[in-house]
């Protein structure tokens, strides 16, 4: 379990705490720390990185809330599950995660076209490039505020006639499996995503109210239907300091639900 104090970039505006609690994630995902291992020592993190102890404790914290960490008296903090996906029935994410708090969950379609499929999107959902896609993109807002730009696509041939107004604004009803569920009778089996940091672009940043550059996640997921086909393909940039730093609100681990 070697660290090495390039792990992490010090001259980046991504919080030091949410570097290290990724690089935790990717190494228990990859299987490089396994289910029953001991991770490093806070003094092990805190004297690799030069960071503070409180900084360590809150990436470590993330992930004991996400699951996959747990501290446990004399034996440190140990791996207890890799996660990179679940059932429907096993996790939410975003739409039911915010309804689940209390909160208000509202999406603004800002644009919906059909395009030709690029060599990218086909291999993500299993299609032929050039074949029609159904793309959309839209904002998502909590309680009023904007948290999220996402792009989303779809197969045209798996969904025919896929329209805007298929889509609600508020409620489950943006819940885009819902959607599929309501319209198409489709079932989402499970999902496989992949979450990173990233610093916002001009466009997303303008859309979201913040400076270019402001820390983000970037995630990206596909669905699949029982058959095992995907379903579609999405990739948002959500906020760090509303998504991450909301007490229980951080719900952008690999799963499925109503998203």
């Amino acid at each position: 379990m070697t660290l090495h104090a390039t792990d992490i970039n010090k001259d980046i505006p991504i919080p030091l705490y949410y570097q290290i609690s990724q690089l935790i994630r990717r190494r228990i995902e990859s299987g490089e720390w396994k289910v029953g291992d001991q991770i490093p020592t806070e003094k092990q993190f805190k004297e690799t990185y030069q960071v503070s102890r409180a900084t360590i404790r809150q990436a470590i914290s993330e992930l004991v809330y996400d699951h996959l960490l747990e501290r446990r008296r004399g034996k440190g903090t140990i791996v207890i599950r890799s996660r990179l996906e679940e059932t429907l029935h096993d996790a939410v994410t975003f739409t039911r995660e915010i309804m689940n708090r209390g909160m208000v969950p509202e999406s603004r379609i800002l644009d919906f076209k059909l395009i030709q499929a690029s060599n990218d999107l086909a291999e993500r959902l299993q299609t032929e490039p050039g074949d029609e896609l159904v793309a959309m993109v839209r904002l998502r807002y909590v309680n009023g505020k904007p948290v999220c730009v996402e792009n989303w696509y779809a197969s045209h041939v798996r969904f025919p006639n896929m329209k805007r107004d298929f889509f609600g604004e508020q409620g489950i009803e943006q819940s885009t499996y819902y959607m599929l569920q309501k319209r198409f009778g489709a079932q989402i089996r499970n999902s496989t995503e992949t979450i990173s940091p990233v610093a916002l672009e001009q466009d997303d940043a303008e859309l979201l109210n913040v400076p270019m550059n402001t820390p983000a996640l970037r995630r990206t997921r596909v669905a699949y239907l029982a058959d095992g086909l995907p379903a579609l393909y999405a990739r948002g940039r959500y906020i760090i300091k509303l998504i991450i730093n909301q007490p229980k609100l951080n719900s952008l681990g690999s799963n499925t639900g109503q998203q």
